[in-house]
């Protein structure tokens, strides 16, 4: 189980590997050679202790290895800027887990409704509740390549027809399961990639 707080990769020498598995990338430390008599060479002998972060270069969120093999930690290695954008990431993945919840709720919900009553329009209420969960979404995500494709709900508006009898227009539980879809991808995809 990794932890949640970033630490800096440690700077021993020779003594780091990284290693790509399955799109992530995991942080090996060699703890000893072990010496291969078939062969007539040491093999090392390496534990993970951290996966990478992409977004923080250098950086990596730690496992119980790490505070094995490092108990004093890496927080005197980090500079200042590195302990910025470290709480920064701390800040966004909390904010993203409480968002991921309540957006999770919203689309179960829309699902079910979008089969019930798919043309029907959305009302005020339901679309300023949404919204208050999608725009706080789409600001976190709004650094991702595909937050162009995430849109706001528009509310839902009275017209009147010649006769001078009103109705409303606006977006249909179907077009809304629709939007929520594409949120749902894109939630997917940010987790995956932190």
């Amino acid at each position: 189980m990794y932890m949640s707080e970033p630490v800096p990769i440690p700077k021993v020498k020779g003594k780091i590997t990284l290693r790509e598995i399955n799109n992530n990338t995991y942080v090996y430390y060699e703890i000893n050679r072990i010496y291969d008599p078939n062969r007539q060479n040491t093999q090392p002998f390496r534990k993970v202790i951290g996966v990478a972060l992409d977004q923080l270069p250098g950086m990596m969120l730690p496992n119980q290895n790490y505070l094995t093999y490092f108990p004093n930690g890496g927080e005197n290695d980090m500079t200042e800027e590195m302990k910025e954008k470290a709480e920064t990431y701390v800040d966004d993945r909390k904010q993203f887990s409480l968002l991921e919840t309540f957006f999770n709720q919203l689309f179960f919900e829309f699902q079910i409704q979008s089969r019930k009553r798919s043309n029907e329009v959305v009302n005020t209420y339901k679309v300023e509740k949404i919204n208050r969960v999608l725009v706080p979404l789409r600001d976190l995500l709004k650094n991702e390549p595909y937050a162009k494709f995430l849109d706001i709900i528009e509310m839902p508006k009275e017209e009147a027809t010649e006769d001078g009898e009103s109705y409303v227009v606006g977006l249909s539980y179907s077009d809304v399961a629709l939007v929520l879809t594409q949120y749902k991808g894109a939630l997917s995809r940010y987790f995956r990639d932190r």
